[in-house]
């Protein structure tokens, strides 16, 4: 467990998940400091404001005199690297923050509670958080998006419940064990770590069976969708789990009723209550169900939890309004995967209306997960009117996996299966010019991606400062 006093080096400090556990560390008394090459980052304003030290770039003297290291997984695929290289010459324990992350979940008095799921997690994590503080429980929650609200991807606390997005790549989430647990969906993604199907599977099911207790829940307690073919799969697999579960939205045991979706949210009724909130589309509906279901057995007043709900803003860069002119709407959205995309679509046509010429503007991300869902991703546009396709962000491909695709292929493919015009357009900055430069009075756009295609989005705003459309 983390000791008051221990001195911790975080190694990519500046990534969202690395930064808020170092916030959270340095909250539970321990000395933090770190270091990263990509600093400073959307992520470090909070890490500056805690007085929390970081250095730009690597050495090992930044090692001197540390009890622990953490890094971020990623560097474990690094050939070299001299500050892991001498942290273990000098025998200095190194761990994930996510493994750190777990220690703190899991110290006395907290009720550890996890999300997961291949889409969704995100948003739903600060909805429950959200909704925990709206009811005065005073959560800790960590997330893998900033939160305007918290002003940081996490949200320190005094009460019991301890919040996390559990992330099922490289198997991360086995770091958490909570008595409670939030599954969105399970779907085939990462196939640069998951094999297929049935690993994605194999992970869930650990997951759910290394979950801990407590009593505020009756032991474990998991809310499942139960309209999801994965989510049936792993419903399946768990024969002889000790543990409750519910299952919610359609055909399961809590779903909401009499839905109406408008320009300005949507609204529903759930446990005689009818709620209103700000987030557009029937995706938001289930992550709103899980939450309230998760919260409401927690204890909380159902009163506060629909005065919570109306006022979520929602988590940075899922549907994000970046701006809203006489003339042209912007959102940016984390969607990189066909069934993000298709929600996000749904939600930005919900909020626009059937009228606007509505761009998708997509930046992939990574060729291995490009190619291995093209024929999902060519049908998964359709709520657009223009489709422009980035170049693919290759994060962690191998040059095989870069040979196997091209942003121009998922063109031919978008344009092919769904009649929608599409063009490949280059790098971001290419791509924005473009989209700029074709933008019409009363168009609304969508942009779309994981690695660098927020450029886009905040480019396309400066860009309408300048010259408005009319």
């Amino acid at each position: 467990m983390v000791e008051h006093g221990e001195r911790i080096h975080v190694i990519g400090i500046a990534g969202s998940g690395a930064a808020g556990t170092a916030l959270l560390l340095q909250q539970a008394g321990a000395v933090v400091d770190g270091c990263d090459i990509d600093a400073p980052s959307p992520y470090t304003p909070q890490l500056d404001a805690a007085g929390i030290r970081y250095i730009i770039g690597h050495d090992t003297a930044h090692i001197d005199g540390v009890d622990r290291v953490a890094i971020t997984p990623a560097l474990r695929a690094l050939p070299h690297h001299e500050e892991l290289e001498a942290a273990e010459a000098r025998g200095i324990p190194t761990l994930t923050w996510q493994a750190l992350l777990g220690e703190l979940q899991g110290a006395p008095g907290r009720i550890g509670l996890g999300v997961t799921g291949t889409h969704g997690k995100s948003t739903t994590t600060a909805l429950l958080g959200h909704l925990l503080v709206a009811a005065g429980l005073d959560p800790t929650v960590e997330v893998g998006a900033f939160i305007g609200a918290w002003g940081a991807s996490v949200r320190p606390g005094q009460g019991a419940p301890f919040v996390v997005e559990a992330d099922e790549f490289g198997d991360n989430f086995l770091n958490y064990h909570p008595a409670g647990a939030i599954i969105t969906n399970v779907e085939m993604d990462h196939p640069d770590y998951f094999a297929d199907t049935a690993a994605v599977m194999d992970s869930f099911e650990r997951f759910v069976r290394g979950m801990g207790t407590h009593p505020a829940l009756s032991g474990r307690f998991m809310v499942i969708a139960a309209n999801d073919a994965g989510a049936n799969e792993l419903v399946a697999r768990l024969r002889g789990w000790e543990g409750r579960i519910l299952r919610y939205g359609p055909g399961g045991e809590v779903e909401a009723t009499q839905v109406a979706f408008g320009r300005e949210g949507t609204g529903f009724t759930l446990f005689d209550h009818r709620f209103e909130m700000s987030l557009a589309g029937e995706h938001n509906v289930l992550n709103a169900t899980a939450a309230l279901i998760m919260a409401r057995t927690l204890g909380a007043d159902m009163d506060a939890l629909a005065e919570g709900l109306g006022t979520f803003a929602g988590a940075g860069r899922r549907m994000e309004l970046i701006a809203d002119t006489a003339a042209v709407t912007i959102y940016d959205d984390y969607g990189h995967h066909p069934t993000e995309v298709r929600a996000a679509l749904a939600a930005a046509r919900q909020n626009v209306g059937p009228d606007r010429r509505l761009w998708a503007v997509f930046e992939p991300h990574m060729y291995s997960r490009t190619a291995l869902l093209m024929d999902e991703f060519s049908t998964a546009f359709t709520d657009a009117d223009e489709v422009v396709i980035a170049d693919i962000f290759a994060s962690r491909d191998t040059p095989e996996a870069m040979a196997s695709t091209g942003a121009e292929t998922l063109a031919d493919a978008i344009e092919r299966a769904s009649g929608i015009p599409t063009i490949a357009t280059g790098d971001v900055d290419a791509t924005m010019e473009y989209v700029a430069d074709h933008l019409g009075a009363g168009d609304a756009v969508l942009v779309m991606g994981a690695g660098k295609s927020y450029r886009i989005a905040r480019g396309l705003a400066e860009r309408l400062a300048t010259e408005p459309r009319s």
